[in-house]
């Protein structure tokens, strides 16, 4: 939904998602990721029967200061994960911006994130949450 100061320009969310039955193995990234392009934000994602192998990290959502936008109202349910470094994730201080004109005030907001039925095997750390000074995730 867009990056930075052009995402909430554009103001156009990335909404009412539907992932299923998905199989898949990355050893660079996740599995299953939301963000960190999220500006206009990313409503009403519903993700179920997903299997993870083999892979760097697990569930991620990725944003950072500068970002604004918002990730809300996400269900993640019947995962399966084997062999994943790290299960879930939430990186608060993602990555690059696209020039200086972003807003470092512009504050990302993060709520209604809701895992169910998480199973997983040979998981080096099960979850890892980075967040953001005054920009709690809910």
């Amino acid at each position: 939904s867009g990056w930075d100061e052009y995402g909430i320009t554009y103001g156009r969310p990335s909404s009412n998602i539907i992932i299923r039955r998905v199989i898949g193995e990355t050893h660079t990234s996740s599995g299953l990721a939301l963000g960190s392009e999220m500006s206009g934000g990313i409503k009403g994602v519903h993700a179920q029967d997903i299997q993870i192998f083999n892979s760097r990290r697990g569930l991620r959502i990725k944003t950072a200061p500068g970002r604004g936008g918002y990730v809300k109202d996400v269900y993640i349910s019947n995962v399966t994960m084997k062999n994943v470094s790290v299960g879930i994730v939430f990186t608060g201080l993602y990555g690059d911006h696209p020039d200086d004109r972003y807003d470092p005030n512009a504050l990302p907001d993060i709520q209604r994130i809701t895992f169910k039925d998480i199973i997983g095997d040979e998981i080096k750390t099960a979850g890892s949450v980075e967040g953001i000074q005054n920009a709690p995730f809910k």
